[in-house]
């Protein structure tokens, strides 16, 4: 049932990928007509204050249009990526700290073709509220002045918001995994150094989003590090919303690895400065290299049988003693 009313915003055109690599290079949204900036919206307001930011969005059609705004909740989606999943099922229970139970009704602004209308979007903190994150997404659809006839809603494009409501805030993370992989499939074992990766999973058990980065080392047997793999080193920063968990999945990119190595990540997080390392170990022994040992066990264990065989069958010559 979940995963009806969770939609990723992928369906949506991909707009709000705001915790995906597409989202970062993204300087505005484009959809149905429209031009949207900004495409995050990032905001602390205290209890009992309200803050307005303006979103921009452009008519890039040659008609007159009306753009109708949507205001809804969101998630993380369910597959670890990071990605936003929009609350579309308006029956269901608002979550604790409510998006759309802060945010003020918008009116329908009309465009006109090649110009932007700068649409204010109202957020009020009562004074009784929750601190911690409010997660939630106003997204347009357009409808033609002249016609009056709306477009798909899946064709909609809009802006993500993470508010902070300042207060009584748990920062914490906690790591589910942390090990090396081959396409995904995490083991401690590899035959090559092929598509190698290092996967970081981590549970956010606080109450607001929080953006891990640091870097991680890749140390041969002997100590050397062979490689440095920046962690969430972009602008901005992949977020785990609270109560989810995010899978942080990077490329090992040095080919000729061969023997131990070990992954140590040293990760900051949070207001306070928290720090998080780990460390996993891996093996990278080549086929050939396991067939050949292979062989060479087979030949020695094969000798020493048949030596041993031999012996036993041998017959033994018993000396004459002469009287």
């Amino acid at each position: 049932m979940k995963r009806r009313i969770l939609f990723h915003f992928a369906v949506v055109v991909g707009v709000f990928g705001l915790f995906s690599s597409s989202y970062i290079n993204a300087a505005s949204n484009v959809a149905n007509g429209f031009r949207l900036s900004p495409v995050r919206v990032d905001a602390t307001v205290d209890k009992g204050h309200s803050v307005t930011e303006n979103i921009y969005v452009t008519n890039v059609n040659n008609y007159q249009i009306t753009a109708k705004a949507v205001i809804n909740e969101f998630t993380a989606s369910n597959d670890e990526s990071g990605s936003p999943a929009v609350i579309l099922d308006n029956s269901q229970p608002a979550p604790a700290n409510s998006f759309k139970s802060i945010t003020a009704t918008i009116s329908d602004v009309t465009i006109d073709a090649g110009q932007t209308a700068t649409v204010p979007v109202k957020i009020t903190i009562p004074q009784n509220a929750n601190s911690g994150g409010y997660y939630g997404a106003v997204r347009f659809v357009s409808t033609n002045a002249a016609t009056g006839q709306s477009v798909s809603l899946s064709a909609s494009v809009g802006t993500i918001f993470l508010i902070t409501v300042p207060g009584k805030l748990t920062e914490q993370l906690q790591l589910v995994d942390f090990s090396a992989a081959k396409n995904g499939s995490t083991a401690s074992f590899f035959t090559n150094s092929k598509n190698l990766q290092i996967v970081t999973r981590v549970h956010n058990t606080g109450n607001i989003h929080l953006a891990p980065n640091g870097k991680i080392n890749i140390t041969n047997s002997g100590g050397k590090v062979v490689e440095t793999i920046d962690f969430n080193n972009t602008n901005p920063r992949g977020e785990v919303l609270p109560s989810t968990i995010r899978k942080y999945t990077y490329d090992i990119k040095k080919q000729d690895l061969f023997g131990k190595y070990s992954a140590t990540a040293y990760l900051g997080y949070g207001t306070s400065g928290q720090v998080m390392t780990i460390k996993t170990s891996f093996w990278v022994i080549p086929f050939w290299l396991i067939t050949v040992g292979g062989i060479a066990v087979v030949s020695v264990v094969g000798g020493i049988s048949y030596a041993i065989v031999r012996r036993r069958h041998t017959p033994r010559h018993k000396a004459h003693i002469k009287k």
